[in-house]
């Protein structure tokens, strides 16, 4: 039977549930506490920690240009609302979001007091692990208050 054909929405949706997938395994092969989303709930992807030291993290996999962009400043909005966290991960996919959705979403951190990270999957779990796994645009932004968007 033929797989029936994808809209770029629904690509994106089973490409963030897949990281999502990548994600979990990782987090269980390694040991760590971790809380998952309930399916279809308002609520980050991943909280991970043993209350000590949390990680806010939400898996937007996108490799290619979309309105998946556009939806992450409301997301870190509202989970901020939510979490209060100082900082939150957003682990993205081959596509880099755009200018203007990189400047909203500072925009919210200055206001809120929190900081984001954009980061690829490969340098999340390098994070987790303590390693240093920073790209030069990284270590550019390193000292700075504004998002973190690794290429």
């Amino acid at each position: 039977m033929k797989e029936p054909k994808l809209t770029d929405a629904s690509k994106a949706n089973k490409s963030g549930q897949e990281l999502e997938k990548k994600l979990k395994q990782f987090l269980i092969e390694n040991d760590f506490a971790y809380v998952q989303q309930r399916p279809r709930s308002p609520e980050i992807d991943f909280i991970i920690g043993n209350g000590k030291e949390t990680i806010y993290a939400d898996c937007t996999n996108q490799n290619v240009e979309g309105s998946v962009d556009e939806k992450i400043p409301h997301k870190i909005w509202k989970y901020h609302k939510k979490y209060g966290y100082s900082d939150v991960y957003i682990i993205r996919g081959e596509h880099i979001p755009n200018n203007l959705v990189i400047e909203h979403c500072n925009e919210i951190c200055r206001t809120k007091g929190f900081k984001m990270h954009i980061v690829t999957f490969e340098e999340f779990c390098a994070i987790l692990l303590k390693k240093e796994y920073l790209s030069p645009l990284e270590y550019f932004f390193k000292n700075n208050e504004e998002t973190h968007v690794n290429t």
